[in-house]
């Protein structure tokens, strides 16, 4: 069995996102400004048909012949802020008001599993890597950029990321910092240094350890390594994480299936 490890959160985004306003001739209205396309939030109806076609679209073409999905719970981020304080701080902290419909919509008709106390992130990666003949499904690097194949649902395509490229992108964020989730990096060690040219710079963990140490003395280069390292790595397993059922998928319905 072929099996999608979906990363739900972002194709619930595009789900919901909201439906141009057009005129009366089909064409997307502007404000009055010309910057912007304006909008208005999906109904009900809508938000569900958006959620069946890309869901649909992500197995067919895919060809998967069974899932499992994952979409953010509770304390998500709580075992990572207990280490990095400052982690996801420059997120927005509401949810979009279509969000409660969707994620009961994605549960109740597609199965899905809201995951708590961890960030989707590791449930997929943690999963994939226990389920056999199963790849990672979601449009976000930090997935795509980990050692193996994955699926890119957005784009229909399929990404071989072997293990040097992932070790780069790893050690290279580490290093130059992650703004989407709010860390800082080195100082003054900018995306355009030479040391990121791929033939040249071969990173591993004492490389950029010292490059920590160098930039900002021992004491605080090792807590600052260590706190970046644990907010930005993917994990792999986790003791009390259970591995929910494999759901069956076919273009007449979805079940669950004992066994993968």
């Amino acid at each position: 069995m072929k099996v999608a490890v979906i990363d739900l959160d972002s194709l619930a985004f595009y789900a919901g996102h909201p439906n141009k306003v057009l005129d009366e001739f089909g064409n997307p209205k502007r404000t009055e400004d010309n910057s912007k396309f304006l909008y208005t939030d999906k109904t009900d109806v809508e938000l569900r048909a958006s959620v069946d076609y890309l869901m649909n679209s992500l197995l067919s073409k895919g060809k998967f012949d069974g899932y499992i999905a994952y979409i953010k719970g509770k304390n998500t981020i709580l075992e990572r802020k207990e280490i990095n304080i400052e982690y996801k701080n420059n997120r927005n902290k509401e949810a979009p008001k279509w969000w409660p419909f969707i994620k009961d919509y994605l549960i109740s008709n597609w199965n899905a599993v809201s995951v708590d106390n961890m960030e989707v992130d590791d449930a997929v990666n943690i999963t994939r890597l226990q389920v056999s003949e199963s790849f990672i499904c979601a449009i976000d690097k930090d997935l795509l950029n980990l050692h193996g194949t994955h699926y890119n649902w957005s784009k229909d395509l399929w990404v071989e990321t072997n293990k040097d490229v992932a070790d780069y992108e790893f050690w290279k964020d580490l290093i130059t910092g992650q703004s989407g989730d709010n860390i800082k990096g080195v100082p003054g060690v900018g995306k355009a240094n030479e040391i990121f040219t791929k033939q040249l710079f071969k990173p591993n963990a004492m490389y950029v350890l010292e490059l920590y140490i160098r930039k900002m003395g021992e004491e605080i280069g090792v807590s600052e390594f260590y706190k970046n390292y644990k907010s930005l790595k993917i994990l792999s397993s986790k003791s009390d994480f259970v591995i929910p059922e494999v759901i069956k998928y076919s273009n007449v319905g979805t079940e669950k299936v004992e066994e993968w």
